[in-house]
């Protein structure tokens, strides 16, 4: 099989190629498991990523635009049996750049699906959505067939494209699947990283990456807020897994959600004392901010799946689970 990889430079993108090569094989749109023979991995920046032959399979890494027509044709030379999307400009950065957001985050899966249509080969078709084509009035407890009432520009689109692939699916020119993801932690980053992106979900993430690394960071948050989140390797295996289960097992839409584990600012603190040691877990202060309350409020507490895969999708464990991933992968 030969699998495309957009965005593969990014922290999921790297960790999903390293699964892929380890797991060999994969399922095609017939049903068939076929070995794995080529990974093409694309992206602007492709310096961290593997490139040669891995267990028999070969790796080819592709710097360039994907917006470009040029570039994202020639990605399809050779055929595509299966492609991963995850390129995206996230939340910010497409509400500050409206255009650009637009670009990559709405027109960019379309024309992917177009050129998916056009060659062929029916591809199976695995996109990662977001917790954020969700919005407004939430329940604590969001599951699949709560409505989308997205808030954000990269919500929307993210659930325009979600609406796109049940269509081209419906006509036969793709097998597609989407997963929605909660707050992917913990991201890698430098120091005050979180702060310089005013990202969320990244300053969530430093809670636990910053003691780690033996620098302070205070939370703005209140001890007892919490929010659900996924671990980076357990987001790249069910990405795997969502690729793998049969067209018959989705109900009347192709998107489902990968459960979050619900885990406050308190309990990152005892995870990193379980984990790292008391002196490390000190390291972790609240000082909430109304701001981001505000922010976190607006989320669900409770991310969950109501499709009956077998087995079903699961929840990272715990956070302790979450922190081993961090540190056996921190220096990959």
């Amino acid at each position: 099989m030969r699998v495309l990889i957009t965005g593969a430079g990014g922290f999921i993108g790297q960790r999903l190629v390293q699964r892929l090569l380890a797991a060999g094989r994969l399922t095609s749109s017939a049903g068939e498991v076929r070995d794995l023979r080529e990974l093409v991995l694309a992206d602007r920046r492709i310096a961290a990523l593997p490139v040669g032959t891995t267990n028999g399979i070969t790796v080819s890494a592709h710097a360039g635009d994907l917006c470009d027509s040029a570039f994202l044709q020639s990605l399809f030379d050779g055929g595509l049996d299966s492609i991963f999307h995850l390129a995206a400009t996230l939340t910010i950065d497409a509400e500050r750049d409206i255009d650009q957001g637009w670009a990559v985050n709405a027109r960019l899966p379309f024309h992917l699906l177009e050129y998916a249509r056009h060659s062929g080969t029916k591809p199976r078709f695995v996109y990662v959505s977001s917790i954020a084509v969700f919005g407004g009035r939430l329940q604590e407890r969001v599951s699949e067939s709560h409505a989308q009432r997205p808030q954000t520009s990269y919500g929307t689109a993210k659930a325009i494209t979600e609406l796109l692939i049940n269509d081209y699916s419906r006509h036969g020119f793709v097998d597609g699947r989407a997963l929605r993801l909660p707050i992917v932690v913990i991201r890698p980053g430098n120091a005050g990283s979180s702060a310089e992106s005013g990202a969320v979900s990244d300053i969530i993430g430093a809670l636990a990456r910053e003691p780690l690394a033996g620098r302070d960071v205070t939370a703005p948050l209140d001890w007892n807020t919490s929010f659900p989140v996924v671990s980076i390797g357990r987001a790249a295996e069910n990405l795997i897994r969502v690729h793998e289960v049969s067209a018959q097992d989705f109900l009347d839409s192709r998107a489902v959600n990968q459960p979050g584990l619900t885990v406050s600012v308190k309990e990152i603190a005892e995870a990193l004392e379980r984990v790292a040691g008391t002196e490390v877990a000190s390291r972790l202060r609240a000082e909430p901010k109304e701001a981001v309350e505000q922010v976190v409020s607006g989320w669900p507490r409770h991310f969950v799946s109501d499709l009956a895969l077998d087995p079903p999708l699961e929840p990272d464990p715990d956070f302790d689970a979450i922190l081993r991933d961090y540190l056996h992968h921190i220096g990959d």
